[in-house]
């Protein structure tokens, strides 16, 4: 079991801001974690628009508030 909480993984450099500033995350669980699955907290902006694509995975998203398309 790995237990973290947000801001020690904030705090750990975990936490990635996009280059654009649109949006922030904070990788709770890697590759590295041998977990077989990522797990990360994600803020996107309010007003930012653009499109996300991965190649090599999927990704499932709970939309805590706000809304996405």
């Amino acid at each position: 079991m790995i237990v973290r909480d947000l801001k020690s993984a904030q705090e750990s450099g975990r936490r990635i801001v996009s280059p654009e500033g649109n949006w922030e995350s904070t990788r709770m669980l890697l590759k590295d974690d041998n977990m077989g699955f990522s797990f990360h907290i994600t803020t996107i902006y309010k007003g930012a628009d653009f499109r996300m694509h991965y190649q090599n995975h999927l990704e499932s998203v709970y939309c805590i508030s706000g809304k996405g398309e």
